[in-house]
């Protein structure tokens, strides 16, 4: 399997589509095998069944080793779906379940199911299963789980004889039986990989080693790659989408840290780049027709012209309130020399007003109010406001009523409020004015010398750049606990707080300051460190940026050799490769945001080689263990010299794992370096099996075709009766018993 380097995007789907199985065949033959005595062959893995007849070649079931069973309430009755059936159904894959732990058979009741679904798909319509079986078993399993296999093959079945092999080495034999005899099987499996030496045609599981890095392990590591990767996208994916990346995407690299870091490089990650695209419901659009169009702006232009009558309409409403105030205001105030003081004041406070300076401010207000209501009714432009008055700030205090004290002190504060603005005014005019004459003597200075112009530009804009990159290196330290910006600062913080100061030597004996070990002086120092900080230092952030963004432009402009890679955007997070990782290389723009196909998109690129990784790698998942090939090395210590030369010249690759392209060429690549140097010859051999899902299968049909040798390693029915279920008969390719 080869690497497509040229392929397109990719349709996901959440429910899993890209699983082929074989076809079913004629299941309706059995007479023909009936009363033959001819073996019957399953491959009983934990993540597919393959079942046949050891007399052909191929198996003719090859299914999902799982089983579906629930209440259908609608039609009440209960449904049960073994293998792909299950697929078919949504209830069916969500009350899926297996017989297996990991890779250990511990339900029995389900792998009934499962053998009730083989038998009955083979078309064996007799009361007992009236042929010998072989199936397949893990590495080292326990006698408690081979002793309800059997039972239940010899109790619920009543089959003659039962040999079990282990999947693997039945796989080495199907790849040449003259040479299984010496060897090393390695087994990337579907929970599991086990590197397995065998030596004079025996399996020596003591030595045996297990990864615990397979097929499971790593689809559930890409989807968490996947998950951290797009922690809100849209769509919920599954690990059966992860396991088709998985299958479908990864590779090994040959030099894993090169390989990372030809990733930068934009052509070659343009190579690498997969696009996942997941389904999505685009919203339509409907297309109007001229009339149409016409007919709504026409609605639009008469919706807009109800407005404007009803906002006049309102300003007309409400500068008829404000005369008929003005007028109530009026008549107040003129009442003030037929009343007496008291009256006159009781009336004063009814309308709302405090005293009679409050009254006069209204009128002024409501009066000015109207004016200019009218004056814009009529599109009259209002004169320029001339400058406010203060005359009872001259007339001493003793001249001056109660009243007309409180209105000298208002005007006070009024003129003092006038003043400040026109200083503020003639200061920005002034600044501008400034600011005008120093970029007139910049565009003179840019036109006589060029050159030592650019120099400065340069030099000022690595200033801004160098002080600009420094505050934030200083806000990193400072919300470490651990950096020493963070520890000088928490001892400054301590020595202040000290009642006594520090001494200048600290003698033997004396107690340390432990200020800045305890959590809870971090969170004191969190609290003081956020009392400090004023909204002055965003302002001064931006200011900055607008003075680093006004030199890169002049620099783009007027320097040649200055480019918009050059400028500090260049290396936002917008820019940088981490987005690239996540949005791909395309055209992105921040203020428009991804389009509705993006967003259902997914960049496998990085995972694509760190998925598979592991496998020579345990410790970037933290699994304390060593990789492939220290495991393989550790295997080969256990043997002498002979036997290592006679061990690594048939290590054969095989499992579901295997399949992974470039696998064998880094295993190849990577043996080397544990072998002894010969310049004649080349040591050792690594293969991949012919077939990685089916060899063992085949081995094992291999197997029951061999009738002299399915005699000696065959526990037969009186052989389980006599010894029980845990009873094994120990061959080459088999477990070892450990009674």
């Amino acid at each position: 399997m080869d690497v497509d380097e040229d392929k397109d995007t990719v349709l996901l789907y959440p429910i899993q589509t890209e699983k082929q199985y074989s076809p079913t065949p004629d299941y309706t033959d059995y007479n023909s095998f009936a009363g033959t005595g001819t073996a019957l062959v399953i491959d009983n893995g934990s993540w597919q069944c393959r079942a046949g007849w050891a007399s052909e070649e191929r198996p003719r079931l090859a299914f999902d080793n799982q089983i579906s069973k629930f209440r259908d309430r609608k039609n009440n009755t209960t449904i049960t779906y073994v293998g792909n059936d299950i697929y078919a159904d949504v209830l069916g894959r969500s009350n899926a379940r297996t017989a297996f732990d990991g890779a250990v058979m511990c339900n029995p009741e389900i792998m009934e199911g499962v053998l009730d679904y083989v038998f009955i798909k083979l078309g064996i319509d007799t009361e007992k299963i009236d042929h010998p079986v072989v199936m397949t078993e893990p590495v080292c399993v326990p006698p408690y789980s081979r002793n309800l296999m059997s039972e239940l093959l010899f109790e619920s079945y009543q089959v003659n004889s039962v040999t079990y092999g282990i999947d693997s080495l039945f796989s080495m034999y199907a790849n040449g039986p003259e040479r299984s005899g010496n060897g090393i099987a390695v087994s990337v499996g579907h929970h599991y990989s086990h590197v397995i030496p065998v030596y004079d045609g025996r399996a020596h599981l003591q030595h045996a080693k297990r990864i615990s890095y397979g097929g499971v392990p790593a689809s559930e590591f890409m989807l968490k790659l996947m998950q951290m990767k797009y922690p809100t996208f849209p769509m919920k994916m599954n690990t059966a989408q992860s396991e088709t990346l998985l299958i479908n995407h990864t590779y090994v690299a040959h030099d894993y840290m090169e390989e990372l870091a030809s990733y930068e490089n934009p052509e070659v990650f343009k190579t690498k780049d997969r696009v996942v695209q997941f389904p999505f419901v685009a919203p339509v659009i409907e297309e109007k027709s001229e009339e149409e169009q016409a007919r709504l702006a026409a609605k639009r232009k008469e919706q807009g012209r109800r407005l404007q009558e009803q906002a006049a309409k309102a300003r007309l409403e409400k500068l008829i309130q404000r005369e008929q105030d003005l007028e109530q205001y009026t008549t107040l105030r003129n009442s003030r020399s037929s009343l007496k003081k008291a009256e006159w004041m009781e009336q004063l406070k009814t309308m709302g007003f405090k005293d009679e300076a409050d009254l006069d401010a209204a009128i002024k207000t409501t009066d000015a109010a109207i004016k200019r209501a009218r004056n814009k009714e009529l599109g009259i432009e209002e004169e320029e406001k001339e400058p406010p008055t203060f005359p009872l700030l001259d007339v001493p205090d003793e001249e001056l009523s109660e009243a007309d004290r409180k209105e000298k002190k208002k005007q006070r504060l009024l003129k003092a409020s006038y003043d400040a603005r026109m200083r503020a005014k003639t200061a920005k005019a002034e600044e501008a004015a400034h600011q005008e004459e120093l970029a007139r003597l910049d565009a003179e200075k840019r036109e006589k010398e060029p050159q030592k112009w650019l120099v400065e530009l340069h030099t000022k804009r690595k200033e801004l750049v160098d002080k600009i990159k420094a505050k934030k290196q200083l806000r990193e330290q400072l919300s470490d606990r651990r950096s020493h910006a963070s520890q000088l600062r928490m001892r400054s913080i301590a020595a202040l707080a000290s009642d006594s100061p520090p001494p200048k030597r600290r003698r033997k004996g004396q107690d340390e300051d432990t200020f800045g070990q305890d959590d809870d002086d971090w969170m004191v120092y969190r609290e003081i460190v956020s009392a400090f900080k004023y909204k002055e230092d965003d302002s001064e952030d931006e200011e900055e940026a607008a003075q680093l963004n006004e030199y890169e432009q002049q620099l783009l402009k007027y320097d040649p050799d200055f480019l918009h890679e050059h400028t500090m955007n260049a290396y936002s997070p917008k820019n940088s490769f981490l987005h690239f990782y996540t949005n791909g290389l395309g055209p992105y723009d921040p203020a428009v945001g991804l389009s509705l196909e993006q967003t259902y998109q997914l960049h496998v690129n990085v995972e694509r080689i760190r998925v598979p990784e592991v496998l020579f790698q345990p410790g970037i998942i933290g699994l304390d263990q060593t990789g492939l090939v220290e495991t393989i090395q550790d295997v080969l210590k256990r043997f002498d010299a002979e036997a290592r030369q006679r061990l690594v010249q048939n290590i054969l690759v095989t499992g579901g794992m295997a399949q992974i392209p470039g696998l064998i060429d880094r295993l190849d690549n990577s043996i080397r370096s544990i072998l002894p140097y010969s310049p004649n010859k080349k040591l050792y051999e690594v293969r991949r099996a012919q077939d990685c899902l089916l060899d063992a299968w085949r081995g094992a049909a291999m197997i029951g075709r061999n009738h002299e040798r399915m005699k000696k390693i065959s526990v037969t029915r009186q052989e389980y009766e006599e010894y029980g279920g845990s009873y094994i008969k120990e061959h080459g390719l088999g477990n070892i018993s450990y009674d």
